[in-house]
């Protein structure tokens, strides 16, 4: 194999090589690592491996899986398997069972959010995890905790992407409740780059809803309420991850009480999933991306049972097809 690569080098220039093996579905090019050293470089290289994500989100026709799905989840809501399933042009689904990071190093697990077709989860032993599936390569690293917890707060989550600075960021927010129905948040920004935590100032919000952000144009959201009993009252709170900004979004109007909101994204676009009474869900779109006006009504479902709460986007067909969610 190495006297192939080398051949190879002397006939081809490595900008050709590179461009073959970018183009290649990532079960192959994964392969070709154990070619020579100079491919193993070349495709464990930061630049190949940010390339390729860029060259497979803009030509959908070379992913391999769309969809990364947990199976098998324990009543505590802990990871027990991962599994990638997808479709291929011409077959039915196909099912590949990966091997769980946090099993290896006795952790239990949960899915904080996915970008780029990495996984971040956390564990029982105040640990987080970047999980590439599609190598099984992973990095642990520590959580942020707080010193003093005495008075109560909610923890919630985020992860994505600054393409700015070209960082894996994770968001924590911890979030205390204070009067009117007002949270005062403390929120701590994990860079990969960096390998550090730091503090984010300037966030008050009403009670953050979403226990994991969504990802979407470089910034993280979720949806917050102040008051659950008034329609008027639920937005969407935004974290600009190359900014450190914050911002807010506004929902749809309801005259319905009781409404209740779950945010979810559709290849790209920022989706959101109103469940109101009598067991009724309308799923909106935001055609374009921080204008109210461009909320776009979907579809209106009627739910067999009243959990709202569990409603929420998985993924969305069109023209019989699955797409990316």
């Amino acid at each position: 194999m190495e006297e192939i690569s080398t051949v190879l080098a002397k006939q081809l220039p490595q900008e050709i090589i590179f461009e073959i093996l970018l183009r290649l579905p990532i079960k192959s090019f994964l392969k070709f690592r154990s070619v020579s050293k100079s491919w193993l470089s070349l495709i464990s290289s930061p630049l190949f491996n940010k390339t390729h994500v860029s060259f497979t989100l803009n030509n959908p026709k070379m992913t391999d899986f769309r969809l990364a799905v947990i199976a098998s989840v324990s009543k505590l809501g802990r990871i027990c398997n991962i599994y990638n399933m997808g479709f291929e042009k011409d077959s039915f689904f196909t099912v590949v069972k990966h091997s769980n990071p946090a099993k290896s190093l006795s952790l239990s697990a949960k899915i904080l959010g996915s970008c780029n077709g990495l996984i971040c989860l956390t564990s029982d032993r105040f640990t987080l995890m970047l999980f590439n599936p599609c190598t099984g390569n992973f990095n642990v690293f520590p959580d942020s905790m707080l010193k003093d917890n005495s008075g109560g707060c909610y923890v919630r989550y985020g992860f994505g992407y600054d393409s700015c600075n070209e960082d894996y960021k994770v968001v924590k927010i911890f979030s205390f409740p204070r009067a009117e129905g007002r949270y005062e948040n403390m929120v701590k920004v994990y860079s990969l780059k960096a390998k550090s935590w730091s503090t984010v100032e300037g966030f008050n919000s009403g009670n953050i809803n979403g226990k994991l952000g969504v990802f979407v144009n470089g910034a993280l959201h979720w949806e917050a309420c102040y008051n659950y009993c008034s329609s008027d009252s639920w937005e969407i709170v935004t974290l600009d991850l190359a900014a450190g900004q914050y911002g807010k979004i506004a929902l749809p109007r309801y005259e319905d009480e009781g409404i209740y909101w779950t945010l979810g994204v559709s290849r790209g676009y920022l989706v959101a999933c109103c469940n109101y009474e009598p067991k009724k869900a309308d799923m909106w779109v935001m055609k374009e991306y921080g204008v109210e006006k461009s909320w776009t009504k979907l579809v209106t479902m009627s739910l067999p049972v009243d959990r709202r709460d569990y409603i929420s986007l998985l993924f969305v067909t069109e023209n019989c097809s699955l797409a990316q969610s």
